[in-house]
């Protein structure tokens, strides 16, 4: 049996008949810090009188860390090992075709968040517990908490043409759809270890039961109830001063070989930098996936992305925004504009009408009309963009973005259930921008804040670290990746470094340092050998390597294969040039028989597109005419037209408000229903400018009747004082949520200190702005 029949098996249902079953999953995750440690048990059956093959293919972020693979079929426990991927595919073939049993697990070709795990040989009314463990980092939440992500959705990959990147021999697809009952069993448990005090831990959508010891320092999760994966399962903690810098020294082994043999550090910055690092002069380009796949709630969560963003661009940059699918429409076809009222309202009024109705994901299309046109001579051009990330041409993507990160910055957001992390992540890094990830029910308003943050901040240049030790310098210790990722004010930025030799003594200070603009930066740590840990897993030393491997891999150059393959093999960990396999070939029999291929079914919520030549054809089978240009554009996403818009009840969505498309400064809607005003009913009213008006809609939200609002005025300006109470207003009743409204803050402030106030600062009006909300 060669290595691409075990790649091609025919796709199969869920039937509970079916002569093998995947009888149950089950997680368990241990968090320290930041780091998760995972291991996960799957339990097949073969019920049938023949020596099966099975397959079974689940989701893995990106920047997991497969480290272990093992498999116990009746008394024997065959234990994997990392080999070139090649080598193990042949491998496994022989060992399945002498009808020994063998194990393999790889990435998938064509996404590196795809994951299959084969059994071969499992002999009849056998059972076969199969076991692989990972490591992967937490993300850190703008609001400091931490978050353990378990990919349980598989979407399938959109396959453009092939001169957009795409293959002609995609894999098949092996599917149950969510809406079906969900074929085995699936636990979570968690184990939280943490130094300081464990704050908080909960689930997005799953209730939980948790068990703190005494002093809060370990906490263990079990689900409430059965889960199914129908989503992502989604764990947030929170950890007391769980921003500040530090240093971890995980020891190497000695009987161990390469990397794992040394000491291994993972040093913890979290930079700030000063109101001036940040400028206005920036284009931004937003890139908006409306696909089919994109339906439902992911269209709805990037149109509310996309205008959150809108309002909080500053005065003086220009803007642009492109729908893509299977063609793509650009919003000013001549090129971006300034951020004023009109391109304010035009934008606006295309984002109100955007549906998930282009097709296929043609997202290099898209991408080469951005890098074929010069950049602005005065402004830095940004790329944001929102995908559900479902292709297979992402290592096309990548190539073309990296490509043009030397006068672009990208930055990703992840959209719904299954995004792809490979593409998401990996367009990120090569822009050298950040990635976001955002589902059904998350609170999107911090993540904008954050990312505008990120992209308004001047690039940081020259960033790299210097050792000052005891014993060894900056040559004795080599950083892991040998580039550094960007570094951005207020975000954890993660670096790896390795002793070169057991001699180093890991006591001093390192520092790194860079400049912004033509300022220079510098953040400290201290090196302290006693606090240095030892794990059997060897979890930070093999993050350390996959980071090192992801850094050489997305540079795309063939002659970096044997160095990957050589760290992979090395910290036994899985890459896209290696696999993990093992073969029983103790067992005293051979298996006889045919040998019967059996799929999996896999949770799925979304079907394969295909893309055939040059013909596109949209989710419904449809060819997509010829884009209607955004101008003409007379329909929402929901089918009303304008008209219809304009004489329907007006609902209260994300704002509280909705003001009517085409007259978007000044009329506006209430709700009929009164719903309670949100911090974004008062940021909904905010002009592009960055003022207010003092109108009854804004005197309706602060429940006064608007003629005491006048009245109390100590300015001629009726714009000055309104924009001076709705930021009072938002500080007094919204103080807690100060981060996601702090670009409006920032922008109303600007615009402030270039009016007349008849004399009064800034802070005398705002203590008389207090003074009148609070005796409303």
């Amino acid at each position: 049996m060669t290595s691409m029949n075990c790649r091609s098996l025919a796709s199969t249902s869920f039937n509970k008949d079916s002569p093998v079953l995947l009888q149950s999953v089950s997680v368990d995750v241990r968090i320290e810090g930041f780091i998760a440690n995972v291991e996960s048990t799957q339990i097949y059956k073969n019920v049938s009188k023949d020596p099966i093959e099975v397959r079974y293919e689940f989701p893995m972020d990106d920047e997991s860390v497969v480290y272990h693979f093992e498999a116990q079929i009746e008394d024997r426990v065959i234990i994997a090992e990392c080999q070139e991927k090649q080598q193990a595919e042949e491998t496994y073939g022989d060992a399945v075709r002498e009808g020994y049993v063998a194990v393999l697990t790889q990435e998938s070709d064509f996404a590196s968040d795809i994951f299959s795990c084969l059994v071969g040989n499992l002999p009849p009314n056998a059972k076969a517990v199969v076991k692989f463990g990972y490591v992967t980092e937490l993300s850190l939440q703008p609001d400091g908490i931490l978050t353990f992500l378990l990919p349980t959705i598989l979407n399938s990959r959109y396959n453009p043409s092939a001169q957009f990147g795409g293959t002609t021999n995609p894999p098949d697809d092996t599917s149950v759809k969510i809406e079906e009952d969900q074929p085995y069993k699936f636990e979570i448990r968690a184990t939280i270890i943490n130094p300081g005090v464990i704050t908080s831990v909960s689930a997005t959508k799953d209730e939980l039961n948790v068990k703190l010891n005494e002093d809060k320092t370990r906490a263990e999760v079990t689900l409430a109830k059965p889960f199914v994966a129908d989503h992502d399962f989604t764990l947030d903690v929170s950890f007391d001063e769980v921003a500040k810098p530090h240093i971890i020294i995980e020891k190497g082994e000695e009987s161990k070989d390469g990397i794992l043999k040394r000491d291994v550090l993972m040093l913890n910055f979290f930079p700030e930098l000063k109101a001036d690092d940040y400028t206005s002069k920036h284009e931004f380009i937003f890139v908006v996936d409306r696909s089919g796949s994109m339906g439902g709630p992911r269209i709805a969560m990037a149109k509310e992305t996309l205008l959150l963003f809108l309002k909080s661009l500053a005065p003086g940059c220009y803007f642009n925004i492109i729908g893509f699918g299977s063609s793509f429409e650009v919003l000013f076809p001549d090129g971006s504009r300034e951020y004023a009222e009109d391109s304010l309202k035009a934008a606006t009024e295309l984002q109100q009408t955007m549906g998930a109705d282009f097709g296929g994901t043609e997202i290099l299309q898209p991408l080469r009309h951005i890098y074929d046109k010069p950049t602005l001579p005065t402004h830095i051009r940004q790329i944001l963009l929102f995908t559900d990330g479902q292709v297979r041409n992402f290592a096309a993507v990548i190539e073309l973005v990296k490509k043009n990160a030397n006068n672009t910055r990208l930055f990703s957001f992840g959209i719904g259930e299954g995004a792809s992390t490979s593409l998401v992540k990996g367009i990120a890094r090569a822009g050298r921008g950040r990635a976001e990830f955002t589902k059904e029910g998350d609170r999107l308003q911090p993540l904008v804040v954050k990312t505008l943050k990120a992209a308004m901040q001047l690039a940081v240049t020259d960033l790299h670290l210097e050792w000052q030790l005891e014993s060894g310098g900056s040559s004795d210790i080599v950083q892991l990746p040998k580039d550094l990722p960007p570094l951005f004010a207020g975000e954890r930025l993660i670096i790896y470094a390795m002793a070169l030799s057991d001699k180093v003594v890991l006591d001093g200070k390192v520092h790194l340092k860079g400049k912004i603009g033509e300022r220079p930066l510098e953040f400290g740590l201290d090196v302290d050998s006693t606090k240095s840990i030892e794990d059997g897993s060897f979890s930070i030393h093999r993050l350390a390597a996959k980071a090192q491997i992801k850094q050489l891999q997305d540079a795309g150059k063939d002659e970096n294969k044997a160095a990957i393959v050589l760290l992979s093999t090395a910290a036994n960990v899985i890459s896209c040039h290696t696999s993990m396999v093992g073969v029983d070939k103790h067992r005293k029999e051979k298996v006889s028989g045919d040998l019967i291929r059996k799929n999996i079914p896999v949770m799925r919520k979304s079907k394969l597109l295909m893309a055939k030549g040059t013909t596109h054809k949209s989710a419904l089978g449809c060819s997509r005419a010829p884009a209607t240009p955004p101008s003409t554009c007379r329909k929402s996403s929901l089918g009303l037209t304008l008209d219809k818009i304009r004489s329907a009840p007006a609902s209260s969505g994300a704002f509280g408000f909705q003001r009517v498309p085409g007259s978007f400064q000044s009329e506006l809607v209430a709700p009929e229903s009164r719903a309670e005003p949100t911090y974004l009913s008062v940021v909904s009213l905010q002009k592009f400018s960055g003022e207010w008006e003092l109108d009854k809609i804004l005197a309706e939200i602060m429940k006064s009747p608007i003629e005491i609002l006048e009245k109390a005025a100590p300015v001629k300006a009726q714009n000055v004082w309104a924009t001076v109470l709705a930021l009072c207003y938002l500080d007094v009743k919204f103080g807690d949520k100060r981060d996601e409204w702090e670009m409006v803050d920032r922008k109303a402030r600007q615009w402030l200190d270039l009016q007349d106030r008849d004399g009064h600062t800034l802070d005398d009006l705002m203590a008389k702005a207090r003074a009148v909300i609070d005796q409303l």
